[in-house]
């Protein structure tokens, strides 16, 4: 009995001393997870962070890239048939063309070239329009017509603002005061469509699921879109569309530089030669798709139970 009596009194302190070593292991346990989770968390968040700035940047680059690339098409298109209209004027002028041998030189511009199939058309101070023999373009009007204004106002040619032609369609024309001897004040011009143009403007995006639109800034008319009802009409702050309203007061400001309006990275580009300024933009929820689609992921995997 006594034997017995000394081996429990023995083994009473190592019991203490094992719920002391339990204790305490507990607490650091206690104390260490909860720190390692919230570093964990922050580690996550924060990579997070880095990663959504590193996919704006990118994002940011590749869509100034694409609407430059734009810009330069539209630019080189119109250029190309501007020196056309150039070399027309300046053969003219030079050949002091009149009668038979004008009517001869703008018959040969008649579907020379399918970006300009009306070919050239003079019209003189009181509203006579010598055009190619074939075309069928109609003129109202003509003093008073947006292509003779502008054209009254400069020697070379360049071209203006967009207008809705006799026939309906929508045009831009190049137009010029023409020196042909003739003592008369007379204006030479020359049509592109405006589907042309938005053939380049809505097809030639670079940037997966980026959009276009142009916009001369003369008046704030939308010059191609890729929502046909919206060509042709104005531009401006009180635009019901949120986004298309926000677009309108970055131009008014002359602030074309790439950021965010209304869920919307959007960037802003000048053509050449022109008063137009090309739109380009990208909904933020398909630049961080898959950074959002792994937040959610990472939510919900926290979310369930273990």
């Amino acid at each position: 009995m006594k034997n017995k009596a000394n081996t429990e009194t023995s083994l009473k302190p190592s019991k203490k001393k094992s719920n002391t070593k339990i204790s305490i292991k507990t607490k650091i346990i206690g104390t260490i997870v909860p720190v390692v989770t919230i570093l964990i968390v922050v580690m996550i968040l924060l990579s997070y962070t880095i990663s959504g700035k590193i996919i704006s940047n990118n994002a940011t680059s590749l869509l100034d890239s694409s609407i430059s690339y734009q810009s330069e098409s539209i630019a080189g298109w119109l250029n190309e048939n501007l020196a056309a209209f150039s070399m027309a004027k300046q053969t003219i002028e030079q050949t002091k063309a009149s009668g038979a041998e004008l009517q001869k030189l703008l018959d040969s511009y008649y579907e020379y070239n399918a970006n300009y199939p009306n070919g050239l058309y003079v019209a003189d101070e009181e509203g006579n329009v010598i055009k190619a023999s074939k075309s069928e373009q109609t003129f109202h009007d003509v003093t008073q017509s947006t292509w003779y204004q502008e054209g009254l106002s400069r020697i070379n040619m360049k071209y203006g603002s967009a207008y809705e032609s006799d026939d309906g369609t929508n045009q831009v024309s190049a137009s010029a005061l023409l020196n042909d001897g003739s003592g008369t004040i007379r204006v030479i011009s020359a049509d592109v469509s405006l589907q042309r143009i938005a053939v380049i403007v809505n097809s030639f995006v670079k940037m997966n699921d980026a959009a276009a639109f142009l916009i001369d800034t003369n008046d704030g008319t939308i010059l191609a879109h890729r929502d046909s009802s919206l060509v042709s009409t104005k531009l401006d702050t009180s635009n019901k569309d949120a986004f298309l309203s926000s677009v309108a007061k970055k131009i008014s400001d002359n602030d074309y530089d790439t950021c965010e309006l209304n869920g919307n990275l959007t960037g802003f580009e000048t053509v050449s030669g022109t008063n137009w300024v090309l739109v380009s933009y990208i909904p933020d929820k398909i630049i961080y798709a898959d950074v959002n689609s792994l937040r959610t992921k990472w939510s919900l995997s926290q979310s369930l139970p273990f």
